[in-house]
């Protein structure tokens, strides 16, 4: 019997178009969320944010800073869903930011049996199953670019999915991805008060020993081209590769997947 795990998408009240928006992407596939009002931090104060907030002791340099408004309002609003699977005691939640765009089914990975099947094979808390800043003609480059040590791999309604960790995690996004209840209770261990953003994966795993596993193919990229970020200021056209590296970034990403899958077996 198929069990679909519960869909929380982050969205601040008043957005209605955004939120129309991801109400039609989950419509298309039967998915019906849960909206958890984000936290808007747009236009505090600086002595609010950091009674808000705390300085990562663990980073160096520039990187040891205070988090941006916006990334205090996304750190907290996934918080907020963290503490409402370990009160609704849910193994497994599908967490969605609300300009998610769907580039396949979903269903057939939103299957507890099948994410339980796959835990046993790869231990995880976290499985990012979508990424921002990228656009899906551009994916089979971020793939190149950004390789996986392949760990399992699962036939999901006749396409086989790659499941398994990059040469090192790294800020992605957190437009889609699956929280086990480990990962709800490890991620609120780590982050509260907040002192990373919520997509601070390498501090998670190192800090928190939050086990992150990525899906290949993703399932979900950010609407880039239909709706522009609340947290971000980047254009379109920062988004898009940047050619006069490509080849260089192309070559080095086939030699970490030569590394990862071939070398570094262990």
């Amino acid at each position: 019997m198929t069990v679909q795990i519960p869909t929380y998408v982050v969205s601040l009240a008043g957005e209605t178009v955004r939120r129309a928006h991801i109400a039609e992407e989950c419509s298309k596939f039967g998915i019906r969320p849960v909206f958890v009002d984000a936290c808007d931090m747009r236009g505090i104060g600086q002595e609010d944010l950091q009674s808000r907030s705390c300085l990562p002791e663990h980073k160096q340099g520039k990187k040891k800073r205070w988090l941006k408004p916006g990334e205090l309002g996304c750190a907290l609003s996934h918080l907020q869903v963290y503490r409402r699977m370990l009160e609704q005691q849910e193994e497994y939640a599908l967490i969605l930011e609300d300009d998610a765009m769907f580039i396949r089914d979903p269903r057939p990975l939103l299957d507890t049996g099948r994410l339980k099947a796959l835990r046993e094979r790869v231990p995880f808390d976290v499985l990012i199953v979508g990424y921002v800043k990228t656009l899906p003609q551009y994916l089979p480059y971020y793939y190149r670019r950004i390789p996986l040590k392949r760990l399992a791999t699962f036939d999901l309604n006749g396409e086989t999915a790659c499941f398994g960790t990059p040469w090192a995690q790294y800020g992605c996004g957190t437009v889609a991805y699956i929280a086990t209840r480990s990962a709800a209770q490890k991620l609120l261990n780590v982050n509260t008060p907040p002192r990373v953003a919520a997509d601070d994966w390498l501090y998670f795993e190192q800090h928190g020993k939050v086990r992150v596993i990525h899906s290949r193919p993703a399932f979900v990229l950010e609407a880039l081209e239909k709706l522009r970020s609340t947290i971000r200021c980047e254009s379109l056209g920062d988004c898009l590769p940047k050619w006069h590296s490509w080849a260089v970034r192309s070559v080095k990403g086939w030699v970490k997947y030569f590394i990862l899958n071939y070398i570094k077996k262990q």
